[in-house]
């Protein structure tokens, strides 16, 4: 519990000492925070609606891709089960990913209404965890392409692709071969003589569940075919969120820089991502503080509008049942 609590005061912390770093960065540049908050409405509120509304828009396009990926990598499991209930799935998980002080409340629901279709928590605690891995992987193959745009443009070093490549290509080949059923049976049994009886229990079920995927690639290469739509889809998102904003940004830039922030996302502990996002677009993006801060308050809007639809439809699936 006290580790519980100590991670969220972290969250709390990176959160709000990113928001404050950056409005004291506006208001030493504006000569007061009063004339940088007057900057921050007046960007906040030109933002054009004729590419927030389509921006709005994608997020359902995410949800139908990502509920897509679902469905295939259950199916893999020997779970069929109807596209529409994985949707109201994802939907009911937005309420919890935007009201909730981490950025896995919704993969815990989801991962406790799988285990009703799979009757198995590892199984379903595992699918999701592949899925986050495929988007992962969809986010470097992304960054990849635009690096080899830049090179083909002359403006980016062949050295850093290169490095860049061997790399995830290192990183993939490790899991392939750990995966393997000639090297598995070795690396469980050492993990047997080496491990308590109730962890190795969930690492020999953990295997089981990401074995089947190494049996059935086809289901694999589909799940993540799917995830590079999703990732392109959130680059395109953000792209128009800036477009929106007047910022005039530069799409090969967005397709290296925002799978990038979208990692930072996954990983920095914050609040839903609090501060990250300004970070990302002033320090990766290098827009204007302001004009940061006004793209992570949208993203925030945008969020919280499809949390509070995605809460009705949990109440709506509580009574039901």
């Amino acid at each position: 519990m006290k580790k519980k609590y100590l991670l969220l005061f972290i969250r709390l912390v990176v959160s709000f000492g990113l928001i404050g770093y950056f409005l004291y960065v506006l208001a030493q540049d504006h000569e007061g925070l009063g004339n940088a908050l007057k900057k921050f409405a007046s960007a906040f509120s030109g933002a054009s609606l004729e590419w927030l509304i389509p921006a709005f828009l994608l997020h359902l396009v995410g949800f139908s891709l990502v509920s897509l990926r679902w469905k295939i990598l259950l199916k893999a499991q020997g779970v069929d089960t109807s596209y529409r209930q994985l949707f109201a799935y994802y939907f009911m998980a937005a309420f919890f990913n935007a009201f909730l002080p981490s950025t896995i409340g919704g993969d815990t629901v989801r991962a406790i209404e799988s285990k009703k279709l799979t009757g198995n928590t590892t199984t379903s605690v595992m699918v999701v965890i592949i899925e986050r891995l495929t988007g992962l992987m969809a986010l470097v193959l992304i960054a990849a392409a635009g690096l080899f745009v830049k090179i083909s443009r002359g403006t980016a070093s062949q050295k850093m692709v290169w490095v860049f490549l061997a790399a995830v290509l290192a990183a993939l080949l490790t899991g392939i071969v750990l995966i393997h059923p000639k090297v598995a049976p070795k690396v469980l049994g050492l993990l047997n003589r080496l491990l308590p009886a109730k962890i190795y229990s969930f690492v020999d079920q953990a295997y089981a569940a990401v074995a089947v995927y190494y049996q059935r690639p086809a289901a694999l290469l589909s799940a993540l075919a799917v995830s590079i739509v999703f990732q392109f889809n959130m680059v395109v998102y953000y792209f128009l969120l800036a477009t929106a904003l007047n910022q005039d940004p530069d799409p090969i830039d967005f397709m290296m820089k925002v799978p990038i922030m979208i990692f930072l996302l996954m990983t920095v502990p914050a609040i839903n991502g609090l501060g990250i996002r300004t970070a990302g677009f002033k320090g990766l993006m290098e827009f204007p503080a302001t004009y940061a801060l006004a793209m992570e308050c949208i993203d925030v809007v945008f969020r919280v509008g499809y949390g509070l639809l995605g809460g009705l439809c949990f109440l709506f699936y509580r009574r039901r049942q």
